[in-house]
Order: structure tokens, then C-alpha cells, then sequence
């Protein structure tokens, strides 16, 4: 955690554009204290537009006045983008520098959203892999995750058991029903977010069924001879029933090296990428940076290409402990609420930023769109760290309650929406 954010608070950090905003600084502890006799000012520095030869720097000054050990100062932004609060005091020699802090204003459309860190491709002890659905789930909230769907290969249920566990607990951090699909005569995934039931039964329980189904697809549409059309019909079909069931689908990992070959054939992939019959595309997941990379580098080519899909960001995490690579690759969803259609919405609008940080890195590769990429980038150093120490806290607790303390539960009940109240506190 930055220095700054452990000895300095200000709030609100968020600010929406073209509205007056009283922002507080406060210093927290005795080494960094305001003095009620000191006189402070602001410099403001939008750090967009500002080169430093420009002679108007540093002309933009507030007045910070104290009040109760913290102190003010009234603005009003114009333009979208990160600032810095540079915060001076004036001595016998002239004005010194106390502490450099941050904020941002956003334009009302994206002012009205939070950011929700999350992941919707994992595995449990339920499939292949390490721990039980509701230590999962606790881990992720230790981990600063806001919300988490659990995949197990080809079962729903294993989802709902993690819900399941904490339903009685009144938590900010969210679960979310999910599957990976494995559709007959077809070895390419699917992750299935957030639907109402189980698309693996409907082939299991009636395998005719979608034979048929597949069948009518591959002759309704006019596939490339040089594209399998039974895989690509099997897939259409896959995600058809994801949305039917009220959920999101997701080409998973396309260029994960499966027994000495990429997952998706070539063709296959960039043809996925033009027609989109998926909702979304995991761009990175827990593999190594050759796969994730080659992933990263055919979007941005199709891109270019006209073809724009929207993109997430999962693990596909087979442990939470000590594991390769649980946190390896998440994403930050900007979405008005933190509940399934919300987060599906700001998905398909291409509101997702993906990051990749592989373990000893100091900081994550972020893709998506510029302008969230942008406040993700803020968010990262300026925001995440506070609500970071919250999650670790209710992640502990979940494991202890999932483990039979039901003290820990009741802990649960009292600080279970704390990452709420920091919204409060730093959106204005």
C-alpha cells in the first residue's frame, strides 16, 4: 500500500464532474498532524491536460480550511480524468509540500457505477479441484474479490452449494450460480455465468435431444467449409441454452495448450471472433503468459479488424492455497449494483477490465476499454488497498462460520457490508 493512503485519508476520492464538492483531508496519526494554527492550501493538478512548462501550472489553488483536526476545500471539475491534490503549508521560507494525494471526477454516466472486483470461472473439490465450494468462496473475500461464480466441469450444483452456505449471512460480497460446459462430441468449454439452471443436464437427461437440436443448427446456418460445423453448431447451441437460462456465455481459454494443442483450433477461434454467437470472451485465465499472451494478441489483432467483442477476466483456479493460479488473472466490472444482470450488462457493454498479474509482479497488465482502464488504474493504487483490508477480515470470518463457529457468523452479521459504507464514503 502506497505510503499516502496510510497516513493521509481524503474524501470523497470520487467526484462527479461539473458539481461543487467539499472534499475533507484528513491525517491519521500524530506524526503527520495538522496544526488548527498552520495555513494550508491545495494545489490541484488534472493530470490529463497539465504538460509542467505550461506557464498556468500550478496556478489552480484552493483555499484548505481547518476545521476539527482534518481540513477543506471546495471544488468543482470540469473535465474527466485523474487529479493530483498536492497539499502545502506555508512556512517563513515559503510554501512546503505536505503530501501528494489523489482524486477523480467522472462524467454522470460513469460516476453512478462501482467498481466490483471479480471471477467467474473456478473449480472446487467437486470436480477437479483443491478445496470444498464454501472455503472457496472464503478465500476469495480474503482475497479482496466482490463477487465469484464457481464453474465445475460439467455441474451446477456445486455453485449453489457455496450460495448456500453464507445465505443466512448479510454480505456485500456476492455468489453467483454457474458451470463449465462440456457439450457431447465437442472438447471446447463454455463457462456458464449466472443462469437459472443447469445447461450440462439438458444434453445429459436428453441426449437426443440435442443431436437434434445441433443438427437443425448446422443447417440453418451457412457455415465456411474450412470451420467444423458440428463444433461450431454444438457450440451455438451451448450458448443459447446459457441464455435461455438467464445467464451469461463465456468462450473459455481459447488458447490453452491441451495434450500438445491450442484448445480452439485457429479457424475456429477468429471465426468465433468475427460471428460472436458468444456474450464474452475470457481473454486471460490461470495459464501461463505464452497462452494468455497469444489470447491478448488475437483480440487486439481482430480489433483492429472491426471485430469488437467484449472481454473477462478468470482464473480458472483449481485452488485457493498456496495454488498457481488462484488471483492470476481477474477483472473489475463497473456496473451499477453488484447483482447478476448488473454485472451482465456492464460485461456486454464492454465496462470489464481485465488483469493479469503473475506472482512476484508488483503490478498487473490491465486491458479493455481506455476510458475504464483509465479509473481502473486509479482504483488500483488509490482504492483497492482500503477495500482490500476489509475483504481479508469477512473472508476469514466466512471460512471460521463455514467451519462451525457460529461467533464467527455473528461477526459476519455486524461487518458483512463495510465495502457498502466505503462506497459512501469515497464516491461523493
Amino acid at each position: 500500500m502506497k505510503t499516502t493512503l496510510e497516513y493521509y485519508d481524503i474524501f470523497p476520492r470520487i467526484l462527479c464532474t461539473e458539481v461543487t464538492t467539499v472534499v475533507t483531508i484528513q491525517a491519521l496519526g500524530e506524526h503527520v498532524e495538522l496544526e488548527a494554527a498552520g495555513e494550508y492550501r491545495i494545489r490541484l493538478v488534472p493530470m490529463n491536460n497539465t504538460p509542467v512548462n505550461l506557464p498556468v501550472y500550478g496556478r489552480q489553488m484552493y483555499a484548505a480550511v481547518y476545521e476539527d483536526g482534518v481540513l477543506h476545500f471546495s471544488c468543482r471539475l470540469s473535465d474527466e480524468q485523474q487529479y493530483a491534490v498536492l497539499l502545502q503549508k506555508k512556512e517563513k521560507e515559503g510554501w512546503n509540500p505536505c503530501c501528494e494525494l489523489r482524486i477523480y471526477a467522472l462524467r454522470p454516466d460513469f460516476f453512478r457505477l462501482r467498481p466490483f472486483r471479480g471471477d467467474m470461472h473456478c473449480h472446487t473439490c467437486r470436480s477437479d479441484g483443491a478445496e470444498g465450494p464454501s472455503i472457496v468462496a472464503a478465500n476469495y473475500r480474503k482475497a479482496g474479490f466482490d463477487f465469484l461464480s464457481i464453474t465445475d466441469h460439467g455441474q451446477y450444483e456445486p455453485s449453489l452449494e457455496a450460495i448456500r452456505a453464507y445465505e443466512e449471512i448479510p454480505m456485500s460480497f456476492r455468489l453467483f450460480s454457474g458451470e463449465e460446459v462440456h457439450p457431447p462430441k465437442n472438447h471446447c468449454h463454455t463457462v456458464h455465468f449466472g443462469g437459472d439452471y443447469s445447461v450440462n443436464d439438458i444434453f445429459r437427461k436428453d441426449p437426443e435431444r440435442y443431436e437434434r437440436e445441433v443438427d437443425l443448427i448446422a443447417q440453418e446456418l451457412q457455415i465456411p467449409v474450412q470451420v467444423d460445423a458440428r463444433e461450431y453448431a454444438s457450440l451455438v447451441w451451448v450458448y443459447r441454452k446459457i441464455r435461455e437460462a438467464g445467464g451469461m456465455a463465456v468462450m473459455a481459454h481459447p488458447c490453452w495448450i491441451q495434450e500438445e494443442a491450442y484448445h480452439i483450433s485457429r479457424t475456429m477461434y477468429q471465426y468465433l471472433l468475427r460471428t460472436r454467437p458468444f456474450d464474452a470472451l475470457e481473454l486471460t485465465c490461470g495459464q501461463s503468459i505464452e497462452e494468455n499472451q497469444l489470447q491478448v494478441s488475437l483480440w487486439q489483432q481482430m480489433r483492429e479488424e472491426g471485430n469488437v467483442v467484449p472481454v473477462v477476466g478468470s482464473s480458472d483456479s483449481h485452488g485457493t492455497v498456496n495454488a498457481q493460479w488462484f488471483g492470476l488473472s481477474k477483472m473489475i466490472v463497473l456496473a451499477e449494483r453488484c447483482e447478476k444482470d448488473a454485472i451482465i450488462d456492464a460485461v456486454k457493454a464492454r465496462r470489464a477490465v481485465v488483469l493479469e498479474q503473475y506472482h512476484k509482479e508488483e503490478f498487473p497488465r490491465v486491458y479493455g476499454e481506455n476510458r475504464a482502464v483509465e479509473f481502473v488504474l486509479f482504483l488500483i493504487a488509490e482504492y483497492m488497498p482500503l477495500h482490500d483490508e476489509l475483504c481479508y477480515e469477512e473472508g476469514r470470518l466466512m471460512k471460521a462460520y463455514a467451519c462451525g463457529d457460529k461467533e464467527a457468523g455473528e461477526m459476519l452479521r455486524q461487518i458483512g457490508r463495510r465495502t457498502e459504507a466505503l462506497f459512501e464514503k469515497y464516491w461523493a
